[in-house]
């Protein structure tokens, strides 16, 4: 096993997946701001109360949500509302606040300011594709102590299927103590059910010297449910079981079986400059080890300094009360660095 992870996200996506099938679409997308702007282009997404315009002109350009007056296209979009129900098909968005999605000659609305995404049903495997990836260095001088972060995401959303590959690696260099690793790895893949609920199954791999713990893997599934998602923030809730397998720095295996909780919660802003704030906390209380309990938690605030480049600040801790191989109960931090979106 490697001494130096490092997240290679996107070289691993750039070499396996295949190119574009599909060529662009024409940008005959109509799109009328309440100021009266008329702008033209090819509708990428509505995600977090943006609406994403590549023009030919301006590049891409983002468009808050409350500032539109009517959209027009006749190409097909997964429209969701805050509710969970999703509507398909071509999109008219008239003055009058109604949006109608328009699938084989039938008509179904929503209300606008109910809307909280569009997503293009005729993209390109490439354009389906968001992701970002974030760098920090922390030293602290009185403890000649240095720390390495890098991490990366990239998610691939289709009309009812999400999947996911997330990656984060931490080194830590002391003078009078060993080198300390920390990286974690998941794949995880959710399909939309009705409203709110979606199930999901998700990989992991971890290594923390800290706690003891050369390698963790695990494989589990459950169902989740949206109960708020909005322009504005987002409530994700779940409940499911894992088996795992453990091999601690002293030597020894151990196979187990858990329960899983987590809960995520975000709040964004999109006037320039954004922000974004998020908590994830995720419990597993053990069902083969009696009274064993692990935690994972972090919390993340960013702010954007130009266009997709940010400044993040991250905290994150680990806990469980048997930790294998005797290592220490706790392992926590934080970080200040940047980060790229994409």
């Amino acid at each position: 096993m490697s001494r130096h992870p490092i997240p290679v996200l996107l070289l691993i996506l750039a070499v396996s997946l295949p190119p574009a099938l599909a060529e662009a679409r024409k940008k005959t997308d109509l799109v009328y701001l309440k100021n009266g702007d008329r702008l033209t282009g090819e509708i990428k997404q509505l995600d977090r109360g943006i609406l994403q315009l590549k023009t030919d002109g301006l590049s891409t350009v983002n468009i808050e949500w409350a500032d539109i007056d009517s959209v027009n296209s006749v190409y097909h979009f997964r429209v969701q509302d805050r509710v969970g129900d999703k509507f398909f098909g071509a999109i008219f968005l008239g003055r009058d606040g109604v949006m109608e999605v328009i699938e084989d000659g039938r008509t179904r609305t929503v209300q606008a300011d109910s809307v909280v995404s569009m997503m293009q049903l005729d993209a390109s495997i490439w354009q389906q594709l968001d992701g970002s990836v974030s760098l920090a260095f922390n030293y602290t001088k009185a403890q000649d102590q240095s720390q390495l972060t890098l991490s990366s995401w990239v998610q691939r959303r289709t009309e009812l299927h999400k999947t996911r590959l997330d990656a984060s690696s931490t080194i830590t260099n002391t003078s009078n103590t060993a080198r300390t690793i920390r990286y974690d790895a998941s794949l995880n893949y959710q399909r939309l059910l009705r409203g709110i609920l979606f199930a999901e199954m998700a990989g992991t791999a971890q290594r923390n010297d800290e706690l003891g713990l050369d390698l963790r893997t695990s494989i589990g599934g459950g169902l989740g449910a949206n109960f708020v998602q909005s322009n504005r923030a987002l409530l994700v809730g779940g409940l499911g079981l894992s088996v795992n397998r453990e091999w601690a720095n002293d030597g020894t295996q151990t196979n187990n079986i858990e329960g899983v909780v987590g809960l995520q919660h975000a709040i964004f802003t999109y006037n320039f400059p954004k922000t974004d704030y998020s908590a994830n906390l995720t419990f597993y209380p053990s069902l083969s080890n009696w009274g064993r309990v692990r935690l994972d938690g972090d919390l993340h605030a960013r702010r954007e300094v130009v266009n997709n480049f940010y400044l993040e600040l991250t905290f994150y801790e680990s806990y469980d009360n048997r930790p294998p191989g005797g290592g220490e109960t706790t392992d926590y931090g934080f970080t200040l660095g940047v980060s790229w979106t994409f």
